[in-house]
């Protein structure tokens, strides 16, 4: 297992150091053993995880700015470890509800020595709780509190929840096509910008939604 992921991350992300490839190959190989007795990640299939969720991941973190950041529902820690490998001045926060997340998570961060990250067991819902970072981050983040909603409705709720903390002057979603169909009211009403994620594997491709607050 540790062989084959080292070689798909060699191939997949050759541009950086061998120190950078190790720390993405021991977090990979942890996640996925992890997956197999408590089901953390959305597939089984290790090398679309590699090659979709953390490249993509990788090329988000390139574009997002700022000092500190909020990984909202962060699950197995992506995109938010990711970026605490590749951002290692940067502070960031990984946050979720599920105790089994946080366990694993407690696990990465000792065993990959990220001094990087604060890990918090938290409903990102709950009207009491203040996010203290600069930036939240959202990747295809759902609650049975907007799971039923249209993707506008639930963006637009998720960046009123994000504003009620005043430390948060940025939102950034890493997303799939629903954000090039916001309607221009949308749009205009929340300084949206949109930049495009082209993916060498796959010919479908992801967005990144930015919102200033």
């Amino acid at each position: 297992m540790a062989k084959k992921t080292s070689a798909i991350i060699d191939e997949v992300f050759a541009e950086l150091s061998s120190d950078k490839r190790n720390i993405i190959t021991n977090y990979l190989t942890l996640l996925f053993k992890w997956h197999k007795s408590n089901n953390i990640i959305s597939s089984s299939d290790n090398e679309y995880v590699i090659k979709r969720e953390i490249y993509d991941s990788y090329q988000f973190s390139k574009i997002i700015t700022g000092a500190t950041f909020t990984d909202v529902g962060t699950g197995g820690g992506i995109p938010g470890i990711m970026v605490a490998i590749l951002k290692p001045d940067k502070e960031i926060v990984l946050l979720d509800r599920k105790s089994n997340f946080i366990d694993f998570l407690e696990i990465v961060k000792h065993d990959l020595s990220l001094k990087n990250i604060d890990i918090i067991q938290q409903d990102f819902f709950d009207s009491k709780f203040q996010l203290n970072t600069e930036v939240a981050l959202f990747k295809n983040f759902s609650n049975k509190k907007i799971a039923k909603m249209d993707f506008e409705k639930k963006l637009m709720y998720m960046i009123g929840t994000a504003r009620c903390s005043k430390s948060v002057k940025k939102v950034y979603m890493l997303t799939g096509t629903p954000v090039l169909e916001l309607s221009k009211h949308f749009v205009e009403d929340y300084t949206l910008t949109v930049k495009k994620i082209s993916s060498p594997f796959f010919d479908t491709s992801r967005y990144v939604a930015e919102v200033l607050l």
